[in-house]
């Protein structure tokens, strides 16, 4: 079972694995020029433990401050934040996607032994924490990377015991990570220290040593326990809780887009609701770094994002970037799900209804790239409201509403990758996730790694221009709405050249 769950799902697990070691490998040389002086060092421990954006964003900087400690601070806050997302990922696909999809009746109609599942999934999860804790980092750094990402795959398999389903699932160990990530920041801003040891995200801030690793490791071990044994609990193919999003009566949706949309609106409004919170929370917390941007006193990862002639400018568009970069992710799952239904034969069912075999498909990606629309307007409206009222600089409401629904051509063209391969190429759909940490990594730390602008330039996230400023091309926008359309219609033309894969 563990070689089987290796084999099918070596593209995700290796993709996964290699751009986490690059990441932190790539980073750490460039980062030590970064805050080459003791007085750019000095300057940014002082911005670090007295800025309330930062300590939301990275948690507290404690003394001395040396270049090696920077680094752990603002990468480091990122990389424990992907180790946990794809410890989300990873295991809802190595548990509950495998049960739901059929493949492991199959197994089990086979002999397989009920604990043996998990079990395996569980030495393939130890594995990939493994593979990160070395190649990260020899120290402990390293370690916590790969205890981050072990213990919220943990905690979202024993989540995914209760969930009625996989995407349930997912949302619950995305709920893990939301909730981690409040706990360390109000830790950090509320002089509640003691939370930290009770999220995830936030053993980088107390793990000054071997032994702080050990209380999580035990809640990792616990968790497995727990989740084998409620495995037990329930019915195959069910969890926990019961279905809400079955009824005995008529769904009426005349259409493969209004069926898709019936489907998706729960996902949909929980994602509207906590992006719009999450993005206005970042914008209204930045009044302190833009004040110091304009004095010459940032550095390091923010000093490159909030930089230019306007340092207001440059603070709302890193916000629009972070938010691009959650909704692209909804996009991803949400034009996934055409897979996963091809999958449990909804697909099939669909088409007996004498639909178009390519209509299905084409229906999630409208819901998708609407539901996208939908999350930026809404985080954008909010902010234009609540910005303003903190944030002082020309404009500030429509920057900061046209830094969000810009970012609009960035979700479509990453649901147009999607979609081709969910269409033409569905045994490689995990794929998509690769432009999306791409670009991020070219936006986010392109120019601390020095990379060429040229190549920035190609991360989707890097083209929404400054409404205020005397010129606004919008040229890249358009090709990339352009992008996102002809990617999915070669994707539904890839539909039509292949056979559906129920299973």
């Amino acid at each position: 079972m563990t070689r089987l769950l290796l084999r099918r799902y070596r593209v995700m697990l290796g993709s996964w694995v290699l751009l986490m070691i690059a990441l932190c490998r790539a980073t750490f040389p460039a980062y030590e020029n970064t805050y080459a002086t003791e007085e750019q060092r000095r300057e940014a421990v002082k911005l670090a433990q007295h800025n309330p954006a930062t300590t939301l964003m990275y948690g507290l900087l404690p003394d001395p401050g040396t270049a090696e400690q920077m680094y752990h601070w603002e990468i480091g806050a990122f990389a424990t934040i992907l180790a946990a997302v794809m410890g989300v990922l990873v295991a809802v696909s190595l548990t509950r996607a495998t049960e739901d999809d059929g493949a492991l009746e199959l197994l089990r109609g086979s002999g397989l032994a009920p604990k043996q599942p998990l079990r395996s999934a569980f030495a393939v999860l130890t594995g990939c924490a493994v593979l990160l804790a070395a190649g990260c980092s020899p120290d402990r750094f390293g370690a916590v990377i790969g205890l981050t990402f072990l213990v919220t795959a943990a905690l979202t398999t024993l989540l995914a015991q209760i969930a009625p389903t996989a995407g349930q699932a997912r949302l619950f160990g995305f709920t893990v990570v939301g909730v981690s990530f409040a706990m360390r920041a109000y830790a950090d801003t509320q002089d509640a220290a003691w939370l930290n040891w009770c999220s995830p995200l936030g053993l980088r801030a107390v793990a000054s040593g071997w032994p702080e690793l050990l209380p999580l490791s035990v809640a990792t071990v616990l968790a497995a326990a727990a989740a084998i044994r409620l495995s037990e609990r329930r019915e195959f193919g069910a969890g926990l809780i019961r279905r809400h999003d079955t009824h005995h009566s008529r769904v009426r949706a005349r259409t493969t887009v209004a069926l898709s949309f019936r489907l998706a609106r729960t996902s949909l409004l929980t994602w509207t609701v906590a992006v719009a919170a999450i993005g206005t929370m970042f914008a209204a917390m930045g009044s302190g770094t833009i004040e110091l941007q304009r004095n010459g006193e940032v550095g390091g990862f923010l000093g490159s994002q909030t930089g230019g002639a306007d340092p207001a400018a440059g603070y709302l568009s890193f916000c629009g970037t972070i938010v691009a970069i959650i909704v692209c992710a909804f996009a991803i799952l949400s034009a996934s799900e055409s897979r996963r239904a091809e999958r449990r034969g909804l697909t099939d069912m669909v088409l007996t209804a004498g639909v178009r075999r390519w209509s299905p498909l084409a229906a999630q990606a409208a819901v998708t790239v609407a539901g996208s629309a939908l999350i930026l307007t809404a985080t954008g409206a909010l902010s234009a409201v609540i910005a303003p009222a903190v944030l002082n600089g020309d404009d500030i409401a429509t920057r900061a509403f046209v830094y969000m629904i810009g970012q609009w051509p960035a979700t479509a063209a990453l649901t147009g990758c999607t979609v081709l391969l969910a269409g033409a190429l569905p045994r490689l759909t995990a794929l998509a996730w690769l432009p999306l940490l791409t670009g991020a990594v070219l936006t986010l730390l392109g120019d601390i790694l020095k990379i060429p602008q040229g190549v920035q330039d190609l991360s989707p996230f890097q083209h929404v221009p400054d409404i205020a400023a005397a010129t606004t091309p919008a040229t890249a926008l358009l090709v990339m709405t352009a992008l996102g359309v002809a990617l999915s219609l070669t994707g539904l033309l890839g539909l039509q050249r292949r056979d559906l894969q129920p299973g």
